[in-house]
C-alpha cells in the first residue's frame, strides 16, 4: 500500500471525529478498498479489498475518476436515512492514488429542510388568507364611506323637511288667528253671521290640528336625526377600525414576507453544493 494511503488509514478515527454527526469513513486505492471505518449507526457493510468497479457511479468512484472533490446527497431510499457522501482524491505528485470518502448522516438538514418547506407553505396559506381579510376589510370601509354620505344626504334631507314644517306651523298659527278673527267678526254679526261662525269655528279647528300634526312630524324627525348622529358616530368609528386593520394586515403581510424570505434561506442552506 502507497505510504500516503497507509497514513490516512492510520488517521481514519481522527478525521471521523471532525465530523459533527454520525460518520463512516473508506479509503481506496485505485483499484480497490483498503481502509473502512464504520459510525456508531451508518454502517454500509463495506469490507477491505472490495474492488472499485463495485463502486461504479458513487461519489468515491467518479472523484476517483475525475480526479476533484465531490459531494453529493441522498435520500433514504437506499440505506433507510438520508445521508451526505463526500469524496477527496489523494494525490502523489500530479498521480492520483487513492480517495479518502466520508458518509454522514443527513437527517437533521433534511428535518430542517423538511420544517422550511413546511413553514413556506404555511406562510403561504397565511398571506392568502391574509389578503382576503384586507380585500374584505377594505370592502367593510368603502361601503361604510358609502352609508355615510348617504345618513348626510338622509340629514340634510330632513333639514329641508324641517323647513317645510315650520312653514306649515306658520300657516297653521296665521290660520288660528284668521279664524279667531272671523269669529269675531261672525259675533258681531249676530244672526247673519252665524254660518259664517261654523265656517271660522271648522278653520281653527283645522289649523290646531295642522299645527300639532306638524309639532308631532318635527318631534319624529328630531328622533330620527338623533338616530343618524348615533349611526355616523358608530360607522365613524368602525371606519377608523378597519382602516387600522387594513393597515395591520399590511404590515403582517411584510411580516409573512420576512418569514418566507427566511425559509427560502433555510431552503438554500440546506442544499448541497457539489
Amino acid at each position: 500500500m502507497h505510504t500516503k494511503l497507509q497514513a490516512v488509514v492510520d488517521t481514519m478515527e481522527l478525521y471521523q471525529a471532525t465530523f459533527p454527526e454520525d460518520a463512516c469513513i473508506i479509503v481506496a486505492s485505485n483499484e480497490e478498498v483498503v481502509g473502512y471505518l464504520p459510525g456508531k449507526f451508518i454502517d454500509l457493510k463495506i469490507n477491505v479489498g472490495l474492488k472499485m468497479v463495485d463502486f461504479r457511479g458513487t461519489v468515491t468512484e467518479r472523484a476517483l475518476t475525475t480526479k476533484r472533490f465531490l459531494r453529493e446527497e441522498k435520500g433514504p431510499e437506499r440505506f433507510g436515512f438520508a445521508y451526505i457522501s463526500s469524496a477527496q482524491p489523494i494525490f502523489d505528485g500530479a498521480d492520483i492514488i487513492g480517495v479518502v470518502s466520508a458518509t454522514i448522516s443527513n437527517k437533521k438538514m433534511d428535518s430542517m429542510r423538511q420544517l422550511a418547506t413546511e413553514l413556506s407553505s404555511a406562510v403561504e396559506e397565511m398571506t392568502a388568507t391574509n389578503e382576503e381579510l384586507t380585500a374584505a376589510s377594505m370592502d367593510v370601509s368603502n361601503r361604510l364611506d358609502g352609508l355615510v354620505t348617504s345618513t348626510e344626504m338622509m340629514t340634510a334631507d330632513i333639514g329641508e323637511i324641517n323647513q317645510m314644517v315650520e312653514l306649515v306651523k306658520g300657516i297653521a298659527s296665521k290660520s288660528q288667528i284668521l279664524g279667531l278673527n272671523a269669529s269675531i267678526e261672525a259675533a258681531r254679526s249676530g244672526e247673519h253671521g252665524r254660518g259664517f261662525a261654523v265656517v271660522a269655528k271648522e278653520i281653527q279647528k283645522m289649523a290646531q290640528n295642522s299645527k300639532d300634526s306638524a309639532e308631532k312630524i318635527a318631534a319624529q324627525l328630531t328622533k330620527i336625526r338623533t338616530s343618524i348622529e348615533e349611526v355616523n358616530g358608530s360607522t365613524s368609528q368602525i371606519a377608523a377600525f378597519t382602516e387600522q386593520f387594513a393597515t395591520s394586515m399590511h404590515e403582517l403581510n411584510d411580516a409573512y414576507g420576512n418569514v418566507n424570505s427566511t425559509a427560502e434561506k433555510l431552503l438554500d442552506i440546506s442544499e448541497i453544493k457539489s
